[in-house]
């Protein structure tokens, strides 16, 4: 007969012995692009793409992350790979503070490379207790030599490390955390006074750099010298002042010249979080990158001072580029594709005219998650030439009997139709971009009668080669695509009896 100690030992969570990346697909609201480093004169040297990604749907929930690994991709892969389990182990688990799971998530995937490691650095503390009689490193060569080779050995495999940019969606909520200088930047629509597009952009992320008043002052409160660290913009061998792995220099900084007064670590793995933020109408869309883009757009700036209309700001700069493609194709991945594509050209043709900071950049990674199409939201749509403006709307019908035909107009094709057939009958809507005021009583032109079924209906028969925007399947209700026509269109609440009115007369 099992004690209840037995009990409490054999009971384990239907999850526990489940592997997450078994249970997880892309994220189809999202695209993700990425360019490997270059080095434009011929006696530089390049190395490989170190950067890694990840934009996974889980249930309900959406997690992306963007890593900028360096001195080796290893610890990056291992970082993506150990994030996303821990993450999605804790809600499937149950966890129910996400941003609590979040910071865990990222400060436990340090504790796990460290325990992966942690022979490597015993090793290596005991080599450097051995030879610490010497004088120089000739000396310890002279003296060591087999234990100096494989010193070298192991601080090649300890000097790794990777920057973390994270966002979650969960239950509708958005949360970022972040260690390093990767960035996620949200853009949220706000409607213009004159029918424009207009957005605003807010980096979620903070820069863990020398940069940064926050790391400085937390540096000197470790005894370190601000103005040195400031002046000379690296932390030891690091350009970050956070991150994962990195252990060379989290567990020798003292062996830095300009670190070894420090009373502790001054690199550190503590992610900075951004909890709670509803996700609305107001979302437009959410960008994750490494710096090798940001910084490449900075560079090409300076290079471009003299133009004008160009801000200084590489988010903003990024985000209308992005909004720029999203506006005409809503494609996520062929943005982010697009986007870099334009970045490494401009580089490269910076470069080419004499910019001096243009010599090489560094790998670049950029995912996109659309949220809300000001297209959709707003009644905005495009026109051939890319432009958005707000499009004014028309009714008309004509009745032959007891039923009331669809009278679509088709010699406009800028136009969007919405055309009753058996499972949906109503007077037709044409939403058109005359520029004329809203009007019940101007029916259009007669056309020959065009039935279409619900699963025909999409917001832009333009775009023969896109993905249809909104696409109803055969089997929807009435009174759902009547919702939805209400919703998509930004119509009035009692656009129904309006529409009876109409149909009436």
């Amino acid at each position: 007969m099992n004690t209840q100690d037995d009990q409490q030992v054999m009971h384990t969570h239907p999850y526990e012995n489940v592997d997450p990346l078994d249970m997880l697909s892309n994220c189809q609201f999202s695209g993700t692009s990425s360019q490997v480093n270059q080095t434009y004169k011929t006696n530089s040297k390049s190395h490989g793409y170190e950067d890694t990604y990840f934009r996974y749907s889980f249930g309900n929930d959406s997690f992306y992350a963007v890593l900028d690994g360096h001195d080796g991709s290893e610890v990056a892969h291992f970082s993506r790979d150990t994030l996303v389990r821990e993450f999605c182990r804790g809600i499937m688990l149950g966890k129910q503070n996400i941003a609590e799971v979040l910071e865990e998530c990222i400060s436990n995937v340090d504790k796990h490379l460290h325990d992966r490691i942690m022979p490597l650095l015993e090793e290596r503390a005991d080599i450097k207790v051995k030879i610490a009689g010497t004088n120089n490193s000739y000396e310890a060569y002279r003296a060591y030599p087999d234990e100096i080779h494989r010193l070298g050995e192991i601080e090649d495999q300890i000097k790794g490390g990777t920057t973390v940019a994270a966002a979650v969606i969960h239950n509708n909520m958005l949360y970022v955390a972040n260690v390093g200088d990767s960035r996620v930047i949200l853009c949220t629509y706000v409607p213009g006074s004159d029918s424009s597009v207009e957005f605003k952009i807010d980096q979620l992320t903070e820069d863990h750099t020398t940069a940064n008043d926050n790391e400085l002052d937390r540096l000197s409160q470790l005894g370190l010298n601000r103005q040195e660290i400031q002046t000379k913009r690296r932390v030891g061998s690091m350009e970050t002042t956070r991150s994962i792995g990195d252990f060379a220099v989290k567990w020798g900084y003292k062996d830095f010249d300009i670190l070894s007064g420090a009373t502790g670590p001054p690199v550190i793995s503590t992610p900075h979080v951004t909890a709670g933020l509803p996700v609305d109408k107001s979302f437009y869309f959410l960008f994750l990158m490494s710096d090798g883009v940001y910084h490449a757009v900075e560079e090409m700036s300076d290079c471009s001072s003299g133009e004008k209309n160009l801000s200084p700001d590489p988010n903003i700069r990024i985000a209308y580029l992005l909004h720029d493609e999203l506006k005409q194709h809503r494609d996520c991945q062929r943005a982010a594709d697009n986007v870099l594509e334009y970045i490494c050209k401009g580089h490269f043709e910076s470069y080419n005219s004499g910019c001096r900071g243009c010599c090489r950049r560094d790998d670049m990674t950029l995912t996109v998650r659309l949220f809300n199409n000001p297209n959709k939201l707003y009644g905005h749509k495009r026109n051939h030439s890319g432009t958005i403006f707000r499009s004014s709307f028309s009714f008309c019908s004509t009745s032959s009997g007891d039923t009331t035909t669809p009278q679509p107009r088709t010699s406009d094709r800028d136009l969007v139709d919405l055309i009753g057939s058996g499972k949906f009958t109503m007077p037709p809507l044409t939403l058109t971009n005359t520029g004329a005021p809203l009007s019940f009583n101007s029916p259009l032109p007669s056309a020959s009668p065009l039935p279409v079924s619900p699963s025909q209906i999409h917001l832009d028969p333009d775009d023969s080669v896109d993905e249809p925007y909104i696409k109803l399947g055969d089997d929807f209700p009435d009174d759902i695509v009547m919702k939805w026509i209400i919703e998509e269109l930004n119509l009035p609440d009692n656009i129904t009896e309006l529409l009876d009115k109409q149909a009436a007369v």
